[in-house]
């Protein structure tokens, strides 16, 4: 049997058409390849230092050691599939090759050869540049579900902050009515899209990604972050998630170590009881609160009283915190009415015996 790693799936995608500025009754076709004849590009060497990245490059992370060996691979063979940039007022904006054109930088080279595109609208620009990210073959499942959902924005015409709940009413109505009988006309063209779309990709069922890849987008953090970065596997960020959030960090250190089922069995005994969970929510509630509204600003805009007895609560609430005993144990809050019309005279005398 041969280890060696099976390719990945071609793409099977149209050329690049013009997106019309009307409603979606003539969607434009998925981009790809740029194979397009109307946006030719033409091939030559470029200047690295006229080549700038844009701030929404698809792929937001790189590995060091796998950099630093694509860096050892161009000092010996040079850059061996060329960058694609858009020539834009003079200037020759990146649109895909941001690994190739660092590791260039790093090897010393002055010159890389690259594809130039012009005349292009800046979400061709982002399409084109996702569906090239889609066909690296170090791709991470959150810069992969990223790139799709470039391309779904684009494709649909639907703004990404949006485009996770269209997608999920989607999904709902097709698995409710298969036939979509009956469905409003815009809702049925973009589910037919999404049934072009994803065969194209090569990466099967639309209603398979909602279901599966689109909750990457929706872990915490800290596990989003260690997932792009190549650092935890999907696998794992997903059996880790239902811990208490505080253990995340250990249980990401632990889990390169073993095996997703022992590392669900640890999460599943670290796992905090139903009642710790409402009590850690009502917790958290109170002092995200108290975050609001308490500040050294406000405490100066107190009158004395209420000043000096806000600063022996906020002692007596370090000491509890740093585990030390030497506060008082009478402690009452509570006890004293702040109210605007009591004169401080009237203020409740305690027992000795209390």
């Amino acid at each position: 049997m041969s280890s060696q790693k099976k390719p990945r799936p071609k793409m099977q995608i149209g050329p690049l058409t013009a997106p019309q500025a009307t409603s979606l009754q003539s969607p434009p076709s998925l981009t790809g390849g740029f194979t397009s004849t109307q946006f030719q590009s033409q091939q030559r060497e470029l200047n690295i230092d006229l080549i700038r990245p844009r701030k929404d490059q698809p792929r937001r992370t790189f590995n060091e050691d796998s950099l630093d060996q694509l860096t050892q691979s161009v000092r010996t063979h040079g850059i061996l599939q060329p960058l694609a940039v858009h020539l834009n007022d003079g200037q020759y904006d990146l649109i895909a090759g941001e690994r190739r054109l660092r590791a260039a930088r790093a090897a010393g080279l002055t010159e890389v050869p690259v594809r130039v595109f012009e005349n292009m609208s800046r979400p061709q620009i982002k399409q084109l540049a996702a569906l090239e990210n889609l066909q690296r073959e170090d791709l991470n499942p959150v810069d992969e579900t990223d790139a799709i959902m470039d391309i779904l924005s684009s494709e649909l015409r639907v703004a990404r902050a949006e485009l996770t709940a269209r997608l999920e009413k989607l999904k709902a109505l097709k698995v409710r009515n298969p036939e979509l009988i009956g469905v409003d006309e815009d809702k049925k063209q973009q589910i037919e899209q999404l049934e072009r779309i994803f065969p194209a990709l090569s990466r099967g069922a639309w209603t398979s990604f909602v279901s599966n890849r689109l909750p990457v987008l929706r872990l915490p953090p800290l596990l989003l972050e260690a997932v792009r970065a190549g650092e935890l596997d999907y696998t794992k960020a997903i059996a880790i998630k239902p811990a208490p959030h505080i253990l995340h960090e250990k249980l990401i250190a632990q889990s390169r170590s073993m095996g997703i089922q022992e590392l669900r069995k640890i999460v599943k005994e670290s796992a905090m009881s139903l009642t710790q969970q409402a009590d850690f929510q009502e917790y958290d509630s109170q002092v995200q609160r108290l975050r609001r509204k308490l500040s050294a600003l406000r405490m100066l805009e107190l009158d004395d009283r209420k000043r000096d007895y806000l600063a022996q609560l906020l002692n007596e609430v370090e000491a509890v915190l740093d585990d030390r005993t030497r506060f008082r144990k009478k402690m009452r809050l509570g006890q004293q009415d702040f109210s605007e019309d009591q004169p401080q005279s009237s203020k409740k005398k305690q027992s000795p015996q209390e």
